[in-house]
């Protein structure tokens, strides 16, 4: 009879037990990151009446077996702070605590950056993960997080990427001539020893120092010949403005040869104009004619000697700004199809120098599909970018317009050479100036970005996550915080998303997971639960009674 009154008494400290659970759980409904437990209960069993049937065992009532924590995932909330994270799947937080040097592991998500730059919960405990180094490489040691980089170095402009379209209508043009220096062509008629002189200043009215069309330069060459041959009418001179030729022919047909002086130094005009020895003498018969190339960029008159440009910043050595305009000039037909030359322009206040420098140049040549076929290689006049301001000189910066097109190729994704207006699509450099931190983000794989205010995104570290083959069986340490132990299973650490963890969620926190109706449920069983066994204690205590009674 006494046995009853122990098994109302287990059950009474059962159903305590498991009231002070729930009340845990229900204490702990708003609080971040906290896993729900439940208590699971074993029977005891104390004696068996008669033989080994299972039919004559009576128990002693009931007993607490554990306390099981429920790692279900808990509701997300939104937040304003990136620092605040949430996993959405398996895995831990792994904190240290910087005095015991003891890893703690947690589902609670709110950190912030402490005074010394490491990202810490509110009690002190440093986040830990894979930092990166200056370039934004992570390393793979396992450390402290600490936002430690608030400014970035600048980064000179090494190579520069411009996409665009060339107008293949565009025509040659642009022609300056100066008074003694390259307008001079000197000639003989039908092999004769004399030679003539041909000014296209003089001889053919054009302005020192102007800039010309083909149209106007082929009229001001038929002037200047005939002018010097004392022959009126005597040539026709056509410029060809796709092809960059000019075309000349005898209209009298009895002139004879024309042959040019192509060392003397007042013949500089042939420079200009495209000649040269191996283009031989210009046949002035009356059905034979010659081509011979023309143009080229003069700097002074860059806007009449090009056809298109487009201004691109790139950045010294200093992180200092500089806008170098680039020029294109459409220069002659080709083998495969157009040639083009371009020329990087920097200004008298940006240069060394003090004078505005053609610094680098460079030939890009089109497929007749209008598709880039090759690059030259870059000439650089003054040895390279010569920069003011106190930044290193000789700076090399590659231009490339192929977009990394294999040369040759059919394909159309760099710049390209259409029918249509000559525009940009795409421009970028990979030169930045200093920046101070503004910002961090957190991706779903963990990594920790640092946004800068010169733009540049740089990686600052990796959040790392450990996973534990049974959860269950780690301990808790309060605090939200959970120890090891060898019921769990050693910490299998590693970046979120890898091996079945979870992915971060930045600026969100994870709830508890705490289901108050279903507490409140549990509540109420465990109450019935204890009244009924007090009722066992009662009725055998009364029994009891009636038992020493008896005597009487």
């Amino acid at each position: 009879m006494q046995s009853s009154l122990y098994t109302g008494v287990s059950g009474l400290n059962a159903n305590m037990s498991k009231l002070s659970v729930i009340g845990n759980n229900i204490a702990n409904s708003n609080t971040v990151g906290f896993k729900s437990s439940r208590v699971i209960f074993d029977d005891i069993l104390s004696q068996t009446l008669s033989g080994g049937s299972g039919t004559n065992q009576i128990g002693l009532g009931v007993k607490m077996s554990s306390v099981q924590k429920m790692f279900s995932q808990g509701a997300f909330e939104t937040t304003s702070n990136s620092l605040d994270m949430a996993v959405s799947g398996n895995g831990f937080y792994i904190v240290k605590d910087p005095t015991l040097n003891t890893n703690y592991y947690t589902r609670a998500g709110q950190f912030q950056t402490d005074k010394d730059g490491y990202i810490s919960s509110a009690n002190g405990l440093r986040l830990q993960g894979y930092m990166a180094n200056s370039a934004g490489n992570l390393q793979n040691t396992v450390q402290d997080l600490r936002l430690s980089t608030k400014t970035i170095a600048p980064n000179p402009t090494t190579n520069a990427t411009l996409t665009a379209n060339l107008d293949s209508n565009a025509p040659i043009s642009g022609f300056v001539f100066t008074a003694g220096t390259n307008d001079n062509i000197r000639f003989s008629v039908n092999g004769g020893t004399t030679w003539l002189t041909a000014s296209l200043v003089t001889n053919g009215g054009l302005a020192s120092g102007s800039a010309y069309t083909g149209t106007a330069t082929a009229a001001a060459i038929k002037s200047a010949l005939e002018a010097a041959n004392g022959n009126a009418d005597t040539y026709n001179v056509v410029f060809d403005d796709q092809t960059g030729l000019f075309k000349i022919t005898n209209n009298t047909g009895n002139l004879g040869t024309l042959a040019f002086d192509w060392t003397n130094p007042l013949s500089n005009a042939s420079t200009l104009l495209g000649f040269n020895a191996a283009s031989g003498p210009i046949i002035a018969g009356a059905s034979t004619t010659s081509n011979v190339a023309a143009g080229d960029f003069f700097l002074a008159k860059a806007g009449d000697t090009s056809n298109f440009s487009t201004p691109v910043t790139v950045f010294d050595s200093l992180g200092n700004g500089h806008v170098t305009t680039l020029y294109f000039r459409k220069d002659s037909l080709g083998a495969v199809g157009n040639n083009w030359d371009w020329y990087a322009v920097v200004n008298g206040t940006d240069t060394t120098s003090g004078a505005t420098e053609v610094q680098a140049r460079g030939t890009v040549t089109f497929n007749t599909n209008g598709s880039l076929y090759s690059e030259s290689g870059i000439t650089y006049p003054t040895g390279g970018f010569n920069f003011t301001g106190g930044a290193a000189q000789n700076q090399m910066i590659a231009f490339d317009f192929g977009n990394s097109i294999v040369q040759g190729g059919t394909g159309t994704n760099g710049t390209t050479q259409y029918g249509t207006s000559s525009g940009v699509s795409m421009m970028s450099q990979d030169g930045y100036s200093s920046g101070n931190l503004q910002r961090i983000s957190v991706d779903q794989d963990g990594k920790i970005g640092g946004i800068f205010s010169n733009g540049k995104d740089l990686t600052l570290g990796q959040v790392l996550l450990a996973d534990f083959a049974s959860p269950v069986g780690l301990s808790s340490a309060g605090k939200n915080l959970y120890n090891e132990t060898f019921d769990s299973g050693q910490a299998l650490i590693g970046s979120p998303g890898s091996s079945g963890r979870g992915l971060i969620q930045s600026s969100t926190l994870e709830l508890s997971n705490v289901d108050l109706s279903q507490e409140f449920v549990d509540m109420i069983t465990a109450q019935r639960g204890f009244q009924a066994n007090s009722k066992i204690i009662t009725t055998t205590d009364e029994l009891l009674n009636e038992l020493v009674n008896l005597k009487r």
